[in-house]
């Protein structure tokens, strides 16, 4: 793992070398500071047991469906249609420290987005009537939360990425496979609201894990899903590499 601080910095790099890492980061800022000015004047109009951080959290699941696609979609496939991946393959490095790093850079891109919101916190903090809603348990369980379920999506983006050369259908199948995941999965679990399926899928709902997050309960299952699921979704993409190598 020597080279992977190497690799990160060539990720985070490439990044904000391009104009799509800022365009990513201002229409991920732009989407949520729009929805927290409409919570916060929905919050003051009529007032709630939920708290302006918590509905925040709950749409963890936008940025999941259109930013992880857009950060990940050209991790490894602008790399083969480029033809730079056996440049980089023959370089003193393993297949699982490029994969690592890939995912790595787009996990702290995604955090330093989701970062910046913080700065709502400041804002209530100074505007808010009611100090206790800005309880900081449930706000720093709130950002484990997006953090956790983010780097699992991110993983499945990678993978997505290493299974063609076209940057648009690596983005379409994360996309598809992250709307498996969260929408069809908690689609599928108020089927069932009650019995062994149920419970199922509501195990398995990043909708029911948020929930939960966002209300400062951190529990050791979920975490242990997201990051087996992740490492899963990371030794699948090496195996990808490793194949390829030898086509």
């Amino acid at each position: 793992m020597k080279n992977v601080p190497t690799l990160l910095r060539r990720e985070l790099g490439a990044y904000f070398a391009s104009v799509m890492g800022y365009v990513v980061i201002m229409f991920f800022l732009l989407v949520m500071g729009i929805f927290f000015a409409l919570v916060v004047s929905f919050l003051s109009r009529q007032p709630t047991q939920l708290t302006a951080m918590k509905l925040v959290f709950s749409m963890f699941w936008l940025p999941g469906l259109v930013v992880v696609p857009a950060i990940t979609m050209r991790l490894l496939a602008e790399e083969k249609r480029m033809g730079t991946i056996e440049m980089l393959m023959t370089a003193p490095v393993t297949h699982f420290e490029v994969v690592f790093a890939k995912w790595l850079g787009a996990v702290a891109l995604y955090a330093l987005m989701w970062a910046v919101t913080g700065l709502y916190i400041v804002i209530l903090r100074q505007f808010a009537g009611n100090p206790q809603a800005l309880d900081i348990g449930p706000i720093l369980a709130g950002y484990v939360g997006v953090l956790v379920i983010g780097q699992f999506l991110i993983s499945i983006g990678v993978l997505a990425s290493a299974l063609t050369k076209n940057q648009v259908a690596a983005a379409l199948m994360s996309f598809t496979l992250i709307f498996l995941m969260t929408l069809v999965v908690y689609w599928v679990s108020s089927l069932f609201p009650g019995g062994k399926w149920g419970d199922f899928f509501q195990f398995l709902s990043p909708f029911k894990h948020m929930d939960d997050f966002s209300r400062g309960i951190v529990d050791v299952r979920p975490l242990v899903l997201y990051l087996s699921g992740s490492a899963l979704m990371l030794f699948i993409t090496t195996r990808l590499v490793q194949l390829r190598k030898w086509r």
